[in-house]
């Protein structure tokens, strides 16, 4: 799975798209098509200065899974969605029977009275590249994060989206919900789940399977590469994304630096399995023969450069190496346009098969640092200078 490329690439549904749905949505053209009207204010955030959660590897999609539970009518529901550095968005399936029953379900149906109260936003039709999430109705309700020794943070009026229509496309993983970690996202965007919080850092802990959620600074630790990430929103993407421009590029053995004649950024994404390359890149290297090694030097703050690496050869146990193609579809706004027309561009999204080798990845979210830490398995050799 993953965006068009990155965070949702969103569009309003027109009547004709959305009547095409089920029965169930019939009401949605009245809804979606009305005026605009002023979005109803998010609450302020407020959680506690830290949370770890357990996570769970879903061996079926081959992504890490978080558990919540939602207020219901006086009853708590738990939920389940993919881990997810590249979305900003907390998901659920808003139509019971569409999804697998783990992931939970909303009991309520898009056109009962109850979901028209608590509707925050209009409905939207939300793509994310390996996965459609058809119509999204963006719901108000209480959320709980479990934590570990019986803590847990309770956040009232959360902003998430009901998806109905869910379908993975273009050879995507089954359908999944979301729980999204990107902050920050552009004008228009609907509110992330994190900007509704007070965490300013996270802290994916690949080597013991938890999430660490914080108030803070995220922590560093000996031998972790860290790296200023880069904001792609001048670019047309809907979200700073946790990302940072590729000084250079091995693809199965070869140095294929040269062929890229124009920027190139990664963005670091725990919701893929192998790894996502814009088309054109995709095409003009040796990605389209077949991914069996990859390795990209990335800038660090100290200067000296890191180099990120996945091959056949080390992706083991359950880490697998993918490539895709995929039409990356940000639009730039008009600001960014110049005479010669919008910026170009390329991009790669990692995913677990570069990242779950390492101990930890952890996001200081104000101050745009990313940092990875050591290999967690000491017997892979250390990877090569590109």
């Amino acid at each position: 799975r993953r965006p068009c490329a990155g965070p949702p690439c969103r569009r309003r549904p027109s009547g004709a798209m959305l009547l095409r749905r089920r029965e169930v949505l019939q009401g949605v053209l009245a809804t979606t098509t009305a005026a605009a009207a002023p979005p109803p204010p998010v609450a302020a955030p407020s959680s506690p200065a830290s949370l770890t959660m357990p996570l769970r590897f879903d061996r079926r999609g081959g992504s890490y899974v978080v558990q919540w539970q939602m207020e219901e009518e006086g009853a708590s529901k738990g939920y389940s969605g993919i881990l997810d550095t590249a979305s900003p968005f907390l998901t659920v399936s808003g139509l019971c029977g569409e999804l697998d029953p783990d992931w939970g379900c909303l009991d309520t149906r898009f056109d009962d009275a109850i979901r028209r109260e608590r509707r925050a936003f209009e409905p939207t039709y939300e793509v994310y590249g390996l996965q459609d999430d058809g119509v999204t109705d963006w719901q108000r309700g209480e959320v709980v994060l479990p934590g570990e020794g019986g803590s847990a943070v309770r956040l009232s009026d959360v902003v998430y989206g009901a998806s109905e229509g869910v379908a993975s496309t273009r050879g995507g993983t089954a359908p999944a919900p979301m729980f999204g970690l990107v902050r920050d996202v552009a004008e228009g965007i609907r509110p992330s789940f994190l900007s509704q919080t007070d965490f300013s850092s996270f802290t994916v802990d690949f080597a013991n399977s938890l999430l660490r959620l914080s108030g803070g600074e995220a922590p560093g630790a000996a031998g972790a590469a860290t790296i200023p990430l880069v904001d792609l929103r001048p670019l047309g993407a809907p979200a700073f994304e946790y990302a940072c421009r590729i000084r250079s590029l091995v693809v199965n053995g070869y140095d294929v630096t040269g062929w890229m004649d124009r920027p190139t950024y990664c963005v670091f994404d725990t919701g893929t399995t192998g790894m996502l390359v814009s088309r054109r890149l995709w095409e003009k290297t040796l990605f389209r023969t077949g991914v069996q090694q990859c390795a990209l030097e990335l800038p660090t703050a100290d200067g000296r450069g890191t180099i990120v690496e996945a091959s056949t050869r080390s992706c083991r146990k359950d880490c697998l190496l993918v490539g895709t193609p995929i039409d990356v579809q940000w639009r730039p706004p008009a600001s960014e346009i110049g005479p010669e027309g919008p910026p170009s561009y390329d991009v790669i999204f990692l995913g677990l098969a570069f990242l779950s080798s390492r101990q930890f990845m952890a996001v200081d979210l104000d101050k745009s640092l990313l940092s990875l830490g050591p290999y967690r398995d000491l017997d892979l050799n250390p990877p090569t200078a590109v």
